[in-house]
């Protein structure tokens, strides 16, 4: 569980925040830089305190790299990216982001694994000059995949991970363990249970924000009424009053914020975390994919060479070529092979671990919500129950 995500969470010996976002640039070039500061006491870091500037992009290579490196682990999810916002660069806008990046990162901290991963590290403490190295070659990189064939192997690899063999037309999945097959329907469900919670908490915001907002103009209204009579009205002067107090920007600004902060921000946090639950488990249907195809290469190879021996007179040159495919399609198999126990090795803990934090942080941000929610009620229905005294007094 991220602990204190707003101003900071703990990792044990590596504490990260997030923090000052600040606008750079104008118009469609402009962008955000967040700093990222760093206390460790880990013996790989240089400095023990160390802080940086980062951009959103620079979390996203963040986020990719981890993927790439760490099969079988769930990255937790980065806040997507949402182009009209940017463009407007609203402070709401702004500060969910920081909010959201900052619970990325800590929860990367937290993280058994990802905590001691070298691509962390450079990311926390790579001097600006060496950043921008890496960011460089990063987008050259990404050129060439754009023009190269590895976009397109990039492209079958993920049409591996739906698609049924050529050979013998069935899934990969098939082969798959009956007790994994019921936790990808679980999931399945989990994330459409998930999108529709956050959905309806962001309503509920919503409509709270409304309500004060409509008590606010009530109480402005009948204060203008009162404006026009002859003779004001004690009792419209207090309803003024009451509404007045609820309505006080320095009382509801900060109790929404919280509110989204604390209950909206979470709930829209952990329907992008199954998302990246589905993520590794795709990854996992394309490595069972890759392993399955490996295998059929490695008979037919067999079977081309068997072939060849037979056959007489066969050329040596040949059967050394027959040889040397099959021993190349055996190492594609044993690492096939390898990637995909890893994967499934690592997904054992990993899902036991999201399920269990799932709950705890589910639970904790269902109770600090009813906890918001009684204090706001006791606080409104005091100023109720002493607006009725009062008018009942005056009768």
């Amino acid at each position: 569980m991220v602990t204190s995500p707003g101003s900071g969470g703990s990792a044990g010996d590596l504490k990260v925040k997030v923090y000052d976002p600040v606008k750079q640039g104008e118009g469609i070039s402009a962008y955000v830089s967040y700093r990222v500061s760093t206390e460790t006491s880990l013996p790989q870091y240089a400095q023990g305190e160390v802080e940086v500037i980062r951009r959103f992009r620079d979390f996203a290579w963040l986020s990719k790299k981890l993927g790439e490196k760490n099969p079988g682990v769930i990255v937790p999810p980065l806040p997507e990216k949402d182009v009209i916002q940017k463009y407007s660069m609203g402070t709401d806008f702004i500060e969910r982001r920081c909010h959201a990046l900052n619970v990325f990162v800590n929860r990367l901290c937290a993280h058994p694994v990802l905590k001691f991963s070298s691509e962390l590290q450079f990311f926390l403490e790579a001097a600006e000059t060496a950043w921008q190295a890496e960011v460089a070659a990063a987008n050259q990189d990404k050129g060439v995949v754009k023009k190269g064939l590895f976009g397109a192997k990039k492209f079958f690899k993920g049409v591996a991970s739906t698609t049924t063999s050529l050979i013998t037309g069935k899934s990969a999945d098939e082969n798959e363990d009956p007790e994994y097959a019921k936790v990808k329907t679980y999931m399945q469900a989990l994330e459409t249970h998930m999108g529709e919670v956050y959905a309806h908490s962001d309503k509920l915001a919503t409509r709270q924000r409304k309500l004060f907002k409509a008590a606010q103009t009530f109480g402005e209204t009948l204060s203008k009424l009162n404006e026009k009579e002859d003779e004001a009205s004690p009792a419209r002067e207090e309803f003024v009053k009451v509404a007045d107090k609820l309505c006080q920007d320095d009382t509801v600004e900060p109790a929404m914020t919280k509110l989204d902060l604390e209950f909206v921000e979470p709930m829209k946090e952990y329907s992008r975390h199954v998302k990246s639950v589905r993520t590794v488990m795709a990854d996992r249907s394309a490595a069972l994919q890759r392993l399955h195809d490996k295998k059929q290469s490695v008979e037919s190879k067999k079977n081309a060479l068997a072939k060849l021996r037979a056959t007489p007179g066969a050329k040596e040159e040949k059967l050394s070529d027959a040889e040397q495919r099959l021993n190349e399609s055996s190492r594609k198999l044993d690492e096939a092979n390898d990637r995909y126990d890893l994967i499934k090795e690592r997904m054992k803990t990993e899902m036991s671990a999201y399920h269990s934090q799932r709950k705890q942080d589910v639970l904790a941000t269902l109770e600090g919500f009813a906890q918001q929610q009684a204090a706001l009620a006791e606080e409104q229905a005091k100023q109720w129950k002493a607006l009725v005294a009062s008018l009942t007094a005056g009768a």
